[in-house]
């Protein structure tokens, strides 16, 4: 048997069988995450672009959304907890969610729930008239038969789990993951290769001049040498918003390898309230009487903290554990589409269960919460979203221009094999001749 043997950074054995090593290993490591993750990020990437104009996408396409007539000239909007308990009783169902931050002459939308041991819902989101409480529209969130309005929610849906509920979660959760790895590796395969028999790892004279070019995409290079530049420079430009969002992606969809690592490095641990042993549709305290109890809890915390409460930002109801979440916009928001600043308390006795400040009580609940902000677009504003639709395709880009890189190798090892066994042919005949 022949010794095997180290050739261009492969390990060749019996000159049929080839191994990658060293860079080399990480060269097809590379190679192969990201073929298995393309297809994840083209469709994250692309639906993603569209998401970051959500709303104003949604107003385009849904006539829920249109604006509501007034009633009479300066008619004023009823309090939202008015209009859920409204809505309550024209359905019979349970309102979960409402919005406390009303936009004027939108109808508000809210989430709701059939009440237990009562027949499912064909519907969970409702639209009202914010000055009536009057109901324009009920649907199945992101469910394209029900109308348009729920072309963006659909494509949410596509987002986050391919619209194939948990397993879709799951799929892109280990894609981010898969994602996550492969940009260290994409970062060390962008650094000169290390000169044979060199023991500084390439680190020695014109290093850094060797990786600027990594940085750069030459202006004549076409074809494959194109693809290959924009590849390695536009994943080099962009490295640290990629890490950034394959790492939320882990978080947002595979929170169980998530957790762990961001508790490792002090993240808070995530305390969800305590399953009752039946869900509890009416509390005692009422939605009325819980966004007032939500109120009078933030305005301790402010006085506590230091902190100003602006205005009101939505009201969330959990029956499986009769448990409330009042979130308000405050001084220590930063987030531009969210009201951040929230107190949890029972929906029994109004007693505080915990308060909640934007950006956690850690360093790692910050960096957990400042990655979840850049992914969704919640920061700085219009710029920021305009820029994270165009990263969005800039993502779609380097996924295609890694599946042309493949196919052009592909193409050439083939071609190179195929001239090896023609070669070889005869030379195995030859020695069947002399034996």
């Amino acid at each position: 048997m022949t010794a095997p043997v180290v050739a261009g950074g492969w390990l060749r054995q019996d000159a049929q069988r080839y191994v990658p090593t060293g860079r080399q290993f990480w060269v097809v490591a590379h190679r192969w995450a990201g073929l298995t993750i393309a297809l994840f990020l083209i469709v994250a990437g692309t639906t993603g672009s569209l998401l970051t104009f959500r709303e104003e996408l949604t107003r385009a396409t849904s006539r829920a959304s249109a604006r509501v007539a007034l009633h009479r000239p300066g008619a004023p909007m009823l309090d939202g907890t008015i209009i859920a308990e409204r809505v309550e009783a024209a359905t019979g169902a349970k309102v979960t969610f409402v919005p406390l931050d009303r936009e004027a002459d939108r109808p508000l939308q809210l989430f709701v729930g059939a009440r237990p041991g009562a027949p499912a819902l064909d519907y969970d989101t409702v639209w009202a008239n914010p000055y009536d409480g009057s109901i324009q529209f009920r649907a199945r969130d992101g469910v394209l038969a029900d109308g348009p309005e729920n072309i963006m929610p659909f494509l949410y849906k596509v987002h986050h789990s391919l619209a194939l509920g948990e397993w879709g979660t799951f799929a892109l959760g280990c894609a981010a993951l898969i994602w996550t790895l492969d940009c260290f590796v994409g970062f060390y395969l962008t650094l000169p290769a290390r000169r044979p028999r060199s023991p500084t790892l390439g680190l020695g004279k014109g290093w850094g001049k060797k990786w600027s070019a990594a940085w750069r995409i030459k202006g004549a290079s076409r074809g494959y040498r194109f693809h290959f530049d924009l590849h390695r420079a536009g994943g080099l430009w962009l490295w640290p918003l990629l890490l950034v969002f394959a790492w939320s992606s882990v978080g947002f969809n595979l929170p169980a390898v998530h957790r762990p690592v961001m508790a490792a490095l002090g993240a808070s641990p995530d305390v969800d309230p305590a399953p009752l042993a039946a869900p509890i549709a009416d509390p005692p305290i009422d939605l009325r009487a819980a966004a007032a109890r939500g109120r009078a809890l933030i305005a301790v915390e402010s006085a506590g903290h230091g902190f100003t409460v602006r205005r009101d930002g939505f009201l969330y109801y959990i029956p499986e554990s009769a448990t409330y979440l009042y979130s308000a916009w405050t001084s220590l928001d930063v987030s531009t589409k969210d009201a951040s600043t929230q107190v949890w308390f029972s929906g029994i006795d109004g007693r505080l269960i915990r308060f909640v400040p934007p950006l956690g009580a850690t360093t790692a609940d910050a960096a957990t919460i400042w990655f979840g902000m850049i992914h969704r677009a919640a920061i700085i504003g219009l710029p920021y979203r305009i820029f994270e639709a165009v990263l969005g395709l800039a993502l779609v880009a380097l996924s295609v221009t890694g599946i042309l890189i493949w196919m052009k190798k592909r193409s050439a090892r083939v071609l190179h094999f195929g001239w090896q066994t023609r070669q070889r042919r005869p030379i195995n005949a030859a020695r069947s001749t002399v034996e």
